[in-house]
């Protein structure tokens, strides 16, 4: 029922803009507009609103420390002091809700509106139609675009200028591209270690592991996977904090775009630099000025690497999944900022929802390895339906008992999963092509490339053919579902809900004296999917 307008042309004569939405949505969608809500320029009220949290977080922290064990006298003073101590700060609280209203109504009658508004319709077909079509023949004015729902919105990401936003995204790019630049240097030492004869030239003190049975084993074996999966751990939270920064409306499309850089970030320092840092490493030189030279020294190196990727998978396999089942780290993050700059800070009323921007390209990093290497080293693929195993039974556990759902995602990670899948079939085929050149079958190499057209081909086709249902909503079932809806007499109820659902945060009514929530209540599931 709801879309996203951005980009509110300023109205010279009502010098506001909230006229302007309404006057523009009543002429050219008479039948279907219903109501507007204006997004307000808030920072004052915000400074103000954290101020009031922490006091009546306070609040509830005397009101729960205890004094049972107190002496009976002792416990009475204790008692008495708490009192005053919360009646204060009771004070104090409601001098700052005081301000916090008074600064909301100046909001409203100085008229701080931004240029974006939530737009609400009497139906979703109208909302379709109009979320879906240009509205002004200037493409940069009366931006529209379907809203996210109403606890998934991203606030802070409205504020910033349409205008401006390709600056943010390109600063993105070249933050996620600058960290998997410098990440090279780690796994390019993880290799040494994995390559103990080159080590040995390079740092000849490390000769002296060879004194200890057993020990050069473990270094160029399993130390190597623990030391990068320690590395990537930290990269996926890197990366959201990133896509935070890209202006996206919404939180579900800050995970999308921070699994999408998470994906290429592996695929170029895991993969790639992996396969580049070992046996092809004296050749890289060579194959830019040979190219056609490419596929087999791509088969070569990914033949040398079968041993790193086996360990990689069974140290994901065996680490990784025990410490999603533990959850060390969000653990030890929850500590460091309750003690440091977390402290007396608002703390988040909801569970954790499931990482995708964590798991996904972590599990198709996998599928990658396994693809490639099923005509490279076939004894690679039993660790790998272990490891699917494995990840099946641990995350339909964390899926189901542990982690909280606070969005639909309806689908929207699909289309990257179909690409993660396409990119590694064309790198099996690639491979397929070089081993094929390398074992003398020049009939078989010339016989696989037409199977990398056909996957090229495919790959337009599927563009085509099922892309635009992630992009775009339907008509006929916006339609469809508007007669359901009037079937059940819960149209109206639905968009006049909506209404509400997407206040600013800053005009959102004020009472600290109110019990809180549920730690357990969902993001959304307070507000009906159809807003």
């Amino acid at each position: 029922f709801t879309i996203l307008v951005r980009e509110i042309p300023f109205c010279p004569e009502l010098k506001a803009r909230g006229c302007y939405v309404d006057h523009f949505f009543s002429k050219h969608h008479t039948y279907t507009y219903h109501a507007y809500q204006m997004l307000y320029d808030g920072k004052d009220v915000e400074v103000l609103l954290s101020q009031a949290e922490s006091i009546a977080r306070k609040i509830k922290d005397l009101r729960e420390r205890p004094t049972a064990n107190k002496h009976k006298r002792e416990r009475l003073l204790l008692d008495a002091s708490q009192e005053y101590a919360i009646s204060l700060q009771q004070e104090k609280l409601q001098v700052f809700c005081e301000k916090i209203r008074q600064l909301q109504r100046e909001i409203i009658i100085k008229q701080k509106e931004l240029p974006v508004a939530f737009v609400i319709f009497k139906s979703r077909w109208g909302a379709a139609l109009a979320a879906q079509s240009q509205q002004h023949p200037h493409p940069l004015l009366w931006i529209t675009e379907m809203a996210p729902e109403p606890r998934d919105v991203s606030w802070r990401s409205l504020v910033i200028p349409y205008r401006i936003l390709w600056l943010y995204k390109i600063g993105v790019v070249l933050a996620a591209s600058l960290l998997t630049i410098f990440f090279a240097i780690p796994v390019t030492a993880v290799q040494g270690i994995a390559r103990f004869e080159k080590l040995k030239k390079w740092f000849p003190p490390a000769m002296a592991v060879q004194l200890i049975p057993g020990l050069s084993s473990i270094l160029t074996g399993y130390l190597p996977s623990v030391i990068l999966k320690g590395f990537i751990y930290i990269v996926p939270f890197a990366m959201l904090g990133m896509a935070k920064a890209a202006g996206c409306i919404s939180k579900s499309k800050e995970e999308i775009k921070a699994c999408n850089m998470v994906f290429y970030f592996l695929l170029g320092n895991v993969f790639f630099l992996s396969v580049l840092s070992g046996s092809l490493l004296d050749e890289i030189g060579e194959s830019f000025t040979h190219p056609k030279d490419f596929p087999s020294h791509l088969a070569s190196a990914v033949s040398a690497q079968a041993d790193f990727f086996m360990t990689y998978i069974l140290t994901d396999g065996l680490s990784g999944f025990s410490l999603e089942i533990l959850q060390p780290g969000l653990l030890f993050w929850d500590v460091i900022k309750s003690i440091t700059f977390g402290r007396g800070k608002k703390k988040n009323p909801y569970l954790y929802s499931l990482a995708y921007f964590r798991i996904i390209p972590m599990v198709s990093l996998s599928v990658l390895i396994g693809t490639v290497y099923a005509v490279v080293a076939p004894l690679l693929l039993p660790f790998l339906i272990g490891y699917f195993s494995l990840g099946y039974v641990v995350y339909v556990n964390q899926i189901e008992d542990v982690y909280e759902t606070v969005y639909e995602t309806c689908g929207q990670y699909w289309p990257y999963i179909h690409l993660y899948i396409v990119i590694a079939i064309i790198l099996m085929q690639i491979t397929m092509i070089g081993l094929f050149g390398l074992k003398s079958k020049p009939a078989a190499s010339i016989l696989t490339i037409p199977l990398l057209l056909l996957t090229l081909m495919f790959n337009e086709y599927c563009k085509k053919r099922f892309l635009p249902t992630f992009h775009h909503y339907p008509v006929q079932n916006a339609v469809e579902n508007d007669e359901l809806d009037v079937k059940s007499r819960q149209m109206e109820v639905n968009y006049e809900d909506a209404i509400n659902a997407y206040c600013s945060p800053c005009l959102q009514p004020v009472n600290f004296l109110e019990s809180e929530s549920s730690s357990t209540q969902p993001l959304v599931s307070s507000f009906p999917s159809e807003f």
